[in-house]
């Protein structure tokens, strides 16, 4: 990856040396927050196969431009894993270093990727990224992404009651009882998910 009058320009040429390998698709690189949709520094780096590190100092260095697309929010992790030129390292989420990170939203995301060099791997990295906005923004548009978040919450108060079960040892027929209810909400909202999906769709 090469910056325009990037003061990081000649480190990065000597460590974007994947930069022509095909991109690999990055889970959830688009998420909605608070009705927007989004992507972070995280994201970008991992798609394009850079060290999360030159990607958050592009952004520090071109911060005023990025912000005319609005204020850029940046939040902290204790990363779980390394970001590497050939891929990452997992590593226990323990012993990850604090890192912060920006959350960027489809304006901000393009304009960083207009400072970015053109190669294969760049080219099908936007490509992604303009796809994963568009989708994001027509689920925004239907019940979909409501029923969507609806099966992530039952999914995850399902998953958080079974840890507590297991952890306390007791209330076996109260556990079963949530159980039973939460996973029919779940199937119930699975059947109303599946018309969604094939809405305005032509055999």
């Amino acid at each position: 990856m090469f910056y325009l009058h990037s003061p990081f320009r000649l480190n990065i040429t000597l460590r974007s040396k994947t930069m022509n390998a095909k991109f690999n698709p990055v889970t959830k690189l688009v998420e909605v927050q608070k009705g927007e949709p989004t992507t972070t520094t995280l994201q970008i780096a991992l798609g394009l196969g850079l060290t999360h590190k030159s990607v958050i100092q592009l952004v520090r260095t071109y911060l005023p431009d990025i912000q005319e697309f609005g204020r850029v929010r940046f939040e902290s992790c204790n990363s779980a894993f390394e970001m590497a030129n050939s891929g990452f390292d997992v590593r226990n989420s323990n012993q990850g270093r604090h890192t912060r990170y920006a959350i960027l939203n489809e304006q901000q995301a393009y304009f960083l990727m207009t400072l970015m060099r053109n190669s294969p791997r760049v080219i099908d990295f936007k490509k992604a990224l303009v796809k994963s906005f568009f989708e994001a923004r027509v689920l925004l548009q239907t019940d979909y992404f409501a029923l969507i978040q609806q099966r992530e919450a039952l999914n995850a108060k399902l998953e958080c009651e079974k840890e507590i079960a297991s952890s306390c040892g007791k209330g076996l027929a109260t556990w079963k009882k949530q159980r039973d209810c939460l996973t029919t909400a779940i199937a119930n909202v699975d059947r109303q998910i599946q018309p969604c999906l094939f809405d305005g769709e032509t055999i």
